[in-house]
């Protein structure tokens, strides 16, 4: 019985891990269908951010926004219904910086973002938790 409650528990362990990550492989700016989606660590997101004007979108929870946030971070939760309808919104002629926690919300919103026509989509891999360990500027 012991055995069967240890395999169970690693599983669900792994199920965990492998669901928090994003679907496309590792390698850095995935083809996608309407153009690329450009999937950058804490460094090259941070250098792109500064030097290229856009958008920096947080698509986590509201709570996680009070908590920390990038600086001159717009909130659009992809959990909410309306979160497309939020998107349609944002100029599509501008570079959108996404990132949530940890990468896999904000690839799930850039793919969003895709589809709705947007083509200068940048991801950050490893979230804000990535960011942080680089010690990047973060918002209170």
């Amino acid at each position: 019985m012991h055995k069967l409650i240890t395999i169970a528990t690693l599983a669900l362990a792994l199920f965990t891990v492998v669901s928090c990550q994003p679907n496309e492989s590792s390698s850095s700016n995935a083809e996608t269908v309407k153009g690329k989606i450009h999937r950058l660590k804490a460094d090259e997101f941070y250098q792109m951010s500064t030097e290229t004007p856009g958008i920096v979108l947080d698509v986590r929870t509201q709570a996680e926004f009070k908590q920390a946030k990038l600086a001159n971070a717009v909130l659009m939760d992809i959990y909410k219904a309306d979160f497309e309808k939020q998107i349609q919104t944002l100029p599509k002629d501008q570079a959108i910086y996404v990132y949530c926690t940890v990468g896999a919300r904000s690839m799930q919103a850039a793919r969003l973002l895709q589809k709705h026509g947007f083509e200068k989509i940048y991801n950050l891999e490893g979230g804000i938790m990535d960011w942080a360990r680089y010690r990047y500027p973060i918002a209170q």
